[in-house]
């Protein structure tokens, strides 16, 4: 036996220190191999889920369309549809038609890609390029709430060229229906159906459309599994948002406003109407304006809301606050006695009335009415510094008013060290700077008998299953003078445009009352710019039951006519006297009128402006095809809807109200056809 073992050249001992040895390695091995899975696993296990997990799947979140806007009636102003935005998947941008056998004609995606798409994205080659080549990226937004016509070239070009990791996540984009009409009241909005201003800002968090995350997944060879996988559903319920704007009177002001642009060559104007007993913003223009549908090609001035923003010296239509103050104080009444000899000397300065010319003696009611500059002086005199100033704020001077918008300015109020020629000049509406706002809120204030009330423009919101969730209502906060001195001044007031400098905002047998004001341009530099005047005219109408107050102001007219009474008060006057007829407000005397049946040709016709189409109807026909009706003046949303209660598909070209479709109206189509529509 021993000799065997010898003759195989190894003894008994060397084989069982070979056997150990192997056992030694075998479990040293197996040690290694149990420590390093310990290590993956219970070290960084973690981690390494995490990796793969963010190597196999891609997380898109989707935003759902943002709640509707609509005026006081329910016409909409503001609706949202679902558009693609395109993205790219860099590394899935690889040729997967050339053949592992003929590499060689592998195409190179990225490059071709970019020069496809340049000319119909309007983006650089070597911009789109530089996205397309980030290293080790998943995901690369290249342009977002595309266009529909500019979709469908893209989803074309992406088709018949067979090109892989370029695809489309539908988003939600913004159309404002009536364009630049409210465009600073409504606001835009801008990027991740962020809110960018007015009211889109306001009720950012109320308006946004709810999340949805989406998933993709990819295998071993990185190529997609299946395109999107919803996590979490949610069932979307918008709100709707109701102004308290009226879009027929927004549409006269707005027309008004436009026309002062360009007769006076005007830096900018803004122009209001509130119901001054309940606080109600009806209509409310600025000027420069904007279009939100293409925000980019305006500037960011145009985006400022005057009425709310905007500050300036009110000049003479301060005056009859000046006026509601004396009589709250007592010092003076209608009748009180004033002598004017066409200027006064306060201190080292001379006040001139705006004609230089003396009135002699006269009353105070002729003071207001005839913009009396010495007259309000001495009255200012007689109330004093501090009184002035407390009547001032309690007027709500020097605060914000509280209006649902975004970017109030408080004004300028002086709140001491008054001298004596600063309070000649406060009393003739000088030294202190308003916004419009302020400024008609204090005169709604004298014609609804001395409430001074909050303005405010969101009448209601409404959830999806009709519940008002918020709603707007009449907001006293305080009583700033009595009915007694409230109807004196709307008395002295009427006379204004009856008698005085505001006859050019007389509309025939309606009592108006109102004030002219004209105030030289501040200087950002300190005192005032030679040449350059705010023309403003603030009234109500009727005068004895004001239903409807009204300011307009125009920034730096042009030309030869530059007062308040040349320039402001037409502007009230055309469009009141539009308003009254399109509201059916009877005059109060006929004299001078044309007849009740012109009066109904009128208000038809005013009406017809902005008079809203009835709707195409689908016809269902016997034989189960549909009959399409003509989509003419149609919108994109509404066209939408139209054919999706009759399970058709839209294919849209372009924006704004449908001029063409195929096929023509009149045929007849199978469920499930593709309509397209072209719109401009």
């Amino acid at each position: 036996m021993y000799n065997r073992f010898r003759n195989h050249g190894a003894s008994l001992k060397e084989c069982m220190t070979r056997y150990v040895w192997v056992c030694i390695l075998v479990l040293l091995f197996g040690g290694l191999t149990v420590g390093r899975y310990a290590w993956l696993q219970l070290v960084r296990g973690e981690e390494l889920r995490k990796r793969s997990y963010d190597m196999a799947t891609n997380k898109i979140v989707s935003q759902h369309p943002r709640g509707k806007i609509v005026d006081r009636d329910g016409a909409e102003l503001a609706v949202s549809i679902m558009t693609g935005s395109l993205y790219a998947d860099p590394e899935d941008m690889v040729d997967k038609l050339a053949t592992t056998k003929n590499l060689s004609n592998r195409r190179d995606v990225r490059k071709l890609a970019a020069q496809l798409l340049a000319p119909v994205l309007k983006i650089s080659e070597a911009k789109l390029l530089e996205k397309f080549s980030v290293p080790e990226s998943r995901f690369q937004w290249i342009k977002r709430s595309l266009e529909p016509k500019e979709e469908q070239a893209v989803r074309k070009i992406i088709r018949e060229n067979r090109l892989p990791g370029l695809h489309f996540e539908m988003e939600s984009k913004r159309y404002y229906t009536k364009k630049k009409m409210a465009a600073q009241v409504l606001g835009f909005v801008g990027i991740d159906d962020k809110g960018g201003a007015g009211i889109e800002l306001q009720l950012d968090k109320e308006l946004k459309g709810r999340k949805t995350s989406q998933l993709q997944t990819f295998n071993s060879r990185q190529d997609r599994i299946y395109d999107e996988f919803v996590k979490d559903p949610v069932e979307v319920k918008l709100p709707t948002v109701y102004l308290t704007l009226d879009s027929h009177m927004q549409y006269v002001v707005e027309a008004a406003v436009d026309n002062a642009m360009l007769e006076y060559n005007a830096a900018g104007a803004a122009a209001i109407i509130m119901d001054p007993y309940t606080g109600e913003i009806l209509a409310m223009a600025s000027r420069p304006t904007f279009d939100p549908n293409n925000i980019d090609d305006y500037s960011s001035e145009s985006w400022n809301n005057k009425g709310v923003s905007f500050i300036y010296e009110p000049g003479s239509v301060f005056k009859p606050i000046v006026g509601c103050i004396g009589m709250t104080n007592g010092v003076v009444g209608p009748n009180t006695g004033f002598y004017d000899s066409g200027h006064i000397t306060v201190a080292d300065r001379v006040f001139r009335n705006w004609d230089g010319e003396g009135l002699g003696n006269i009353s105070f009611t002729d003071v207001i009415k005839f913009s009396n500059n010495v007259g309000m002086i001495k009255l200012g005199q007689m109330i004093g510094k501090k009184s002035m100033v407390e009547g001032a704020k309690n007027f709500g001077f020097g605060n914000d008013t509280g209006v649902d918008l975004p970017g109030e300015e408080s004004g300028i109020l002086y709140a001491k060290d008054m001298w004596d020629p600063d309070l000649a000049s406060f009393s003739i509406g000088q030294g202190i700077a308003v916004t419009p706002l302020q400024e008609l809120r204090a005169i709604c204030a004298i014609a609804n008998g001395g409430e001074l009330v909050k303005p405010y423009m969101i009448k209601k919101i409404v959830d999806a299953d009709g519940n008002v969730i918020r709603e707007g209502k009449k907001e006293v906060v305080r009583n700033v003078i009595t009915e007694n001195v409230s109807s004196q001044m709307r008395m002295m007031m009427e006379k204004v445009v009856s008698e005085g400098g505001g006859k050019k905002a007389a509309i025939k047998g309606y009592r108006i009352a109102g004030k002219t004001g004209t105030a030289e341009k501040l200087d950002p530099n300190g005192g005032y710019t030679p040449g350059k005047y705010i023309a403003s005219f603030v009234g109500f109408v009727p005068a004895d039951k004001p239903k409807y107050a009204m300011l307009v102001m125009v920034d730096t007219p042009k030309g030869s006519l530059f007062y308040g009474s040349q320039v402001s008060a037409p502007i009230f006057r055309d469009v009141l006297q539009q308003i009254l007829v399109l509201k059916g407000i009877q005059p109060s005397s006929r004299e001078g009128l044309p007849s009740l049946e012109e009066m109904d040709k009128l208000s038809a016709k005013l009406r017809s402006k902005q008079k809203v189409k009835p709707l195409p109807k689908l016809e269902t026909l016997a034989n189960g095809k549909i009959k399409l009706p003509a989509f003419k003046g149609v919108d994109i949303r509404k066209a939408t809807e139209i054919l999706e209660a009759g399970k058709l598909r839209l294919r849209p070209y372009g924006e704004g109200e449908a001029y063409q479709q195929k096929p023509l109206p009149g045929t007849e189509v199978d469920p499930n056809t593709t309509v397209e529509i072209w719109f401009n």
